[in-house]
């Protein structure tokens, strides 16, 4: 299945975040407490609205209409510094739940809270985002909270993108490709993680 790269320019005028949850609620027959169970498969599905822009720039984003191909999408962290978070990698193969040990990190540099990620498991983005701060040892190395469990086990030295981390999936609820009177084009989708 191909994947395609969307364009970085112009950069959305908004995006809207939705995490599809794979979490299983347990209620009590009997009006006990309500639990929550974390599992693997949690995943998010990110709404951009695109600047208006002009027709001929709006050529260049008609992979948006390519069926039976996932599309990268850039995460938009407007206001957001990355600063200079080095070469992260994975560090040891078989880690699963919600904890991600990284090295590679530049020392001293801080993973923020609700900051995006990727991990880079045998050529796929999954995109994950930090629970908790994680600061950098300095050897580089960190452990990473999750807000959600890792969906496939990633290898040791797969890459971690802080810098500029991309979801990967399938255009889902795409607006009409609409030319106004204005000759301009808007156009709003939405890019949905697969499972």
């Amino acid at each position: 299945m191909p994947v395609l790269t969307l364009p970085s320019v112009p950069a959305p005028a908004g995006m809207g975040i939705e995490l599809l949850t794979n979490k299983n609620v347990l209620v009590s027959a009997l009006g006990g407490d309500e639990q929550e169970r974390q599992r693997k498969g949690s995943r998010y599905a990110l709404t951009f609205t695109m600047p208006p822009m002009s027709y001929v720039t709006s050529m260049a984003w008609d992979d948006l209409n390519a069926e039976g191909a996932t599309v990268l999408m850039a995460v938009y962290q407007p206001g957001f510094d990355v600063g200079s978070p080095g070469t992260p990698r994975v560090n040891g193969a078989g880690q699963g739940g919600i904890f991600l040990t990284v090295d590679g990190l530049t020392p001293g540099y801080v993973v923020r809270k609700g900051q995006f990620l990727n991990v880079v498991t045998l050529g796929r983005h999954y995109l994950y985002r930090a629970a908790a701060d994680a600061t950098a040892n300095a050897s580089g190395q960190a452990q990473i909270q999750l807000r959600t469990m890792l969906r496939f086990p990633p290898q040791d030295n797969d890459v971690v993108k802080l810098a500029v981390p991309m979801i990967e999936g399938f255009v889902r609820d795409m607006k009409s490709w609409e030319v106004g009177v204005d000759r301009l084009v808007a156009i709003q989708f939405k890019v949905r993680e697969r499972s």
